[in-house]
């Protein structure tokens, strides 16, 4: 008895060992690429006036400053679910901007089932998109990456201008276009081809939604491009911007419109 209780034990603490060891290096590869992705933020700011006149004072308006910090960092207090019959879970979310040189790091800790503790990565960073999800940040669960992640991964970042006011000034890789009074088009290449979202004005001009056409969306094991919103308000300072406190993403699928994500920007401020 006392031997097949060693033998448990010691199996008990290679396990827990393996475990801690997996999320460290989890871990490890999430801040190898916050490291990476502040490395890239060199770029010179563009020509102002390739930028909307309505995108640019929203900016400025914002709190956003020519030549301002490379890195922002922000916290979320978010909900999310994987799928529409699936309840909501919290996150608690850290997410670090590039200004000059799009990308992102985003990553959350959550609780799912009210008993299953996971840590989710979202990042672009050195041209690459990448999801993991992992069991106490040691058990992976879900993992994307290839051309379809680096675009779709693109279109986060773009579509959060809102939340990165810094970016519109300073990042000289996207592209604009003004479709009408109360729409712009933002774009930036990736491998997985042309990433592209229109952000949608108020009167007062400010971002109170986004919307795509094509992003990449995982359906029966393939992925088909799908159309992607948001919806912004409840501006509000936050440090020394002024964003939408409040958000919320959704799918519209073939059955109708799945709200995936919804949160609120606590905190906001330059990362350097």
């Amino acid at each position: 008895m006392k031997l097949a209780l060693l033998g448990f034990l010691l199996v008990v603490l290679v396990a827990a060992g393996v475990a801690l060891w997996m999320s460290s290096q989890f871990a490890g590869k999430i801040e190898a690429r916050r490291k990476l992705l502040a490395a890239a933020q060199t770029s010179l700011p563009p020509d102002q006036n390739r930028i909307p006149q309505i995108m640019r004072s929203f900016a400025l308006r914002n709190g956003a400053t020519l030549g301002g910090p490379a890195t922002v960092r922000a916290h979320q207090s978010a909900e999310m679910r994987a799928g529409e019959s699936q309840p909501f879970f919290f996150l608690d979310a850290t997410q670090l901007f590039g200004t000059r040189d799009p990308g992102f790091v985003w990553e959350a800790t959550a609780t799912m089932a009210m008993v299953v503790p996971v840590r989710i990565v979202d990042a672009y960073a050195g041209g690459e998109g990448w999801l993991e999800v992992r069991i106490a940040g040691a058990i992976p669960l879900v993992s994307a990456t290839g051309p379809e992640s680096d675009k779709g991964e693109m279109m986060r970042f773009l579509a959060e201008l809102a939340w990165n006011p810094e970016a519109i000034l300073n990042a000289p890789a996207l592209k604009w276009r003004q479709i009408d009074a109360r729409t712009v088009e933002v774009s930036t290449e990736t491998a997985g081809g042309t990433a592209t979202v229109r952000h949608l004005f108020d009167d007062n001009g400010d971002i109170v939604g986004i919307e795509a056409d094509d992003r990449p969306y995982l359906l029966n094991g393939k992925t088909i491009p799908m159309r992607w919103i948001g919806r912004f308000r409840d501006y509000a300072k936050v440090g020394r911007y002024r964003l939408p406190s409040f958000g919320e993403i959704a799918w519209v699928l073939p059955e109708g419109e799945f709200i995936y994500w919804r949160g609120t920007v606590t905190s906001i401020a330059a990362a350097e």
